[in-house]
């Protein structure tokens, strides 16, 4: 029975975060998961007690599994360019299936916030390390203050949201314009020769 509670977790887990970035997740209910699943809401409910807590959940579980995925591949990776060029890839395949309402809802749920907020400090901190590297082996620029830029990223990101810059223009639009014109910044011309292969191979 516990190996299939925990199968079952995370089938729930996928099935409602396909829901929630497709629908947003005001127009996502308990009920919709369950009939996906076939299983009985009573049986839901007892895994999830509320869609609130299966939404931090979702959450939570996809963050894991991308800086699990992230870690897995720098472990084998050529350098740290193609790090971000695998992150690129990834992030905008992922914006492209996002209906924006996905993230405007989350605002209205304090613990999610909170949750980003903390995540993001964390993420800062990797970043961080990880440009010290790019650095090192030549790719980033070692005259630049990346708290800064990371910090003028967060604000980027949030003039997007507070703006709903994504109702005018694709997520994945929006993402790609920002993360280029970032990176670009950021590189040596040794770097700029690895992102500028990165972008005319069309990934």
């Amino acid at each position: 029975m516990t190996a299939y509670r925990e199968s079952l977790r995370h089938k729930i887990l996928d099935t409602a975060m396909s829901f929630f970035k497709k629908k947003g997740i005001k127009a996502v209910r308990m009920d919709d998961i369950s009939t996906e699943l076939g299983i009985s809401k009573r049986t839901l409910y007892e895994i999830y007690s509320n869609k609130e807590d299966l939404l931090f959940e979702c959450l939570r579980n996809e963050n894991e599994i991308m800086t699990k995925r992230l870690a897995d591949y720098a472990m084998t990776a050529e350098n740290e360019m193609a790090v971000i060029a695998y992150f690129i890839k990834i992030k905008l395949k992922d914006l492209g299936t996002i209906n924006p309402l996905f993230f405007t809802e989350m605002e209205k749920y304090e613990r999610i916030v909170r949750f980003f907020k903390e995540n993001n400090e964390k993420q800062s901190a990797r970043s961080q390390e990880f440009m010290e590297k790019g650095i090192e082996h030549g790719f980033f620029r070692g005259d630049l203050n990346y708290d800064i830029i990371n910090k003028m990223g967060d604000a980027a990101m949030n003039f997007v949201m507070q703006t709903r810059l994504y109702e005018k223009y694709r997520l994945n639009e929006i993402f790609h314009t920002f993360i280029i014109v970032f990176l670009r910044g950021c590189c040596t011309e040794k770097g700029l020769v690895y992102l500028d292969k990165f972008i005319s191979s069309g990934n």
